[in-house]
């Protein structure tokens, strides 16, 4: 049920920015507390990674595609913001995730290209790949509406889903321009004690 909500959610706010990717300044926030659709795919590295793989950090997963010419640059530098937000004791129990919606073009080599393009540190980001099967799966677990537009561009719905250190799905944060203080204290509502 939540799953569904999360779609139609996602759905709503898509069609209101008319699938612009992201043009405009409105973003919501939705709040749960269940477990987060597991997946295993492949990272920037050709190896093997798993959403469990990252139990004791607050990760905070979005989606993105390495040939996007409008949001999905943005994106890290958002993210970038709200690290650089965070003490160094916080920022030691958060990571940073970006799953591809486009595997045609973008394998492992081409993600390591596109983090040393944007200065994303593999100690703090880990970008994945896979099947389009397997893609389509991921995006559909987490409400990401993907389609391609006139000019072939991949047009998706901006979204960041942080998941606390259990493994429990807590916030999600839909829009791109979310206010910089509500996406950290989100991830400082989810940080453990002793990480603060």
């Amino acid at each position: 049920m939540r799953a569904l909500v999360r779609t139609f959610l996602a759905v709503l706010l898509v069609g209101a920015v008319g699938l612009t990717q992201g043009q405009g300044s409105d973003w919501k926030r939705l709040d749960a507390d269940e477990p987060a659709p597991a997946f295993s795919l492949t990272d920037q590295d050709g190896k093997s990674v798993a959403l469990k793989d990252f139990r004791g950090k607050v990760t905070i997963i979005t989606f993105m595609y390495t040939e996007c010419k409008a949001i999905c640059p943005v994106l890290p530098q958002i993210l970038a913001r709200v690290d650089q937000a965070l003490t160094e004791k916080e920022r030691a129990n958060v990571r940073f995730i970006g799953v591809t919606i486009d595997p045609a073009r973008d394998t492992p080599a081409k993600m390591r290209g596109f983090m040393q393009t944007h200065g994303l540190s593999p100690s703090r980001w880990t970008l994945l790949t896979g099947t389009l099967g397997q893609l389509t799966k991921v995006a559909a677990d987490y409400g990401v509406v993907v389609r391609p537009d006139v000019q072939g561009e991949l047009v998706h719905n901006a979204v960041y889903v942080l998941v606390d250190p259990k493994g429990q799905l807590r916030t999600e944060l839909h829009g791109l321009f979310i206010p910089t203080d509500e996406t950290v204290k989100a991830v400082r509502s989810l940080l453990p004690k002793k990480g603060r």
